[in-house]
């Protein structure tokens, strides 16, 4: 099943990118980087993402195969941590009362795959301007969610963002650059 959608996406943006060839004199393609922190009820961590763009003058789209999230998970309340009188941090075990290594007490961090597509108008010729979306998340926090945003920078090569994209039980609030 995501093969199949995101062989469709790419098939969109291939095609899409020809019509917008024509029409545009900047380049309609170009690589997609954001960073931020993305939230799955219950848990958020880090979010990094990349992929490819089209755009035209009015419009831009993502395709974003590369989706990780750092997530951070619960800590087992079996240890605890402790600071002797100086200031050595030592991990204990509370079932045995013996000390053990120091990663039993750090929370366990994990990665989450997912992927993407989502189309946004806004007026691509000038800085500082609004746009809103819609897109699909697939893997991690599969969801429809709707994009809100700012473009700080518009050129013909290259644009920068924030955005706050929204769906259900997921959110991001990301900054993305563009090349």
């Amino acid at each position: 099943m995501i093969v199949r959608v995101f062989t469709a996406a790419v098939a969109v943006v291939a095609f899409t990118a020809g019509a917008l060839g024509a029409q545009s004199p900047d380049r309609p393609l170009f690589l997609v980087g954001n960073m931020g922190y993305g939230w799955d009820q219950p848990h958020g961590g880090i979010s990094l993402d990349g992929g490819v763009g089209v755009r035209s003058r009015k419009l831009f789209g993502y395709l974003l195969p590369l989706d990780v999230t750092f997530v951070q998970g619960k800590l087992d309340r079996r240890y605890v941590q402790q600071t002797t009188i100086y200031g050595d941090q030592l991990c204990q075990d509370r079932q045995t009362g013996a000390s053990v290594g120091a990663g039993n007490c750090r929370r366990p961090v994990s990665v989450r795959w997912g992927g993407a597509a989502e189309a946004n108008f806004a007026p691509m010729t000038q800085a500082g301007s609004l746009f809103a979306g819609v897109g699909y998340r697939t893997g991690y926090a599969s969801t429809v969610y709707g994009t809100i945003g700012y473009i700080g920078r518009a050129t013909g090569r290259t644009f920068g963002l924030a955005r706050l994209s929204i769906g259900n039980g997921y959110a991001l609030l990301a900054i993305g650059g563009h090349i």
